[in-house]
């Protein structure tokens, strides 16, 4: 549903834009700015819902080839280097950046909110993501016998 609301709002401003390009000759400059941090958010979160329905792009040539027990490790050290990455970068790293934007105080150029705000996207998708795949690699480590489509 925020991803559906996110996605509603970002149509709505861009059409603003080009309605008042179109009519006004001069585009309105918040809906430009508008448009650009509803796109992060929009594809940051979109990434981590697409991770957990495992809906992401994966090249599954050499999983398709392996017996199925091999397929569930291979799937469970791929997990962990997701885990590892959306930890790491996603999360631990989002949040500094997050906290040193709050502490620096700066602002966007138009709206003057905190690019904090913006920025908070990424430790929140990486906090999904790392979820996602901790809970895939528990669900992986529980189950002897990976059917096709859960390896």
């Amino acid at each position: 549903m925020l991803l559906l609301t996110i996605f509603a709002l970002l149509v709505a401003v861009v059409t603003l834009q080009v309605a008042s390009r179109y009519f006004t000759d001069s585009p309105t400059i918040v809906t430009d700015e508008m448009a650009r941090f509803l796109l992060i958010w929009l594809g940051l979160l979109g990434a981590a819902y697409a991770s957990g329905a495992s809906r992401h792009l994966a090249i599954d040539f050499l999983p398709e080839h392996l017996p199925r027990e091999a397929r569930r490790w291979l799937k469970v050290v791929l997990q962990l280097v997701v885990l590892l990455f959306a930890g790491h970068v996603m999360l631990y790293g989002g949040a500094e950046l997050v906290g040193q934007t709050f502490a620096n105080g700066q602002t966007t150029p138009m709206l003057g909110i905190s690019m904090g705000w913006i920025y908070l996207a990424l430790p929140l998708a990486g906090a999904f993501i790392a979820f996602f795949a901790l809970l895939d690699i528990a669900t992986l480590a529980c189950d002897s016998q990976p059917t096709g489509d859960d390896a």
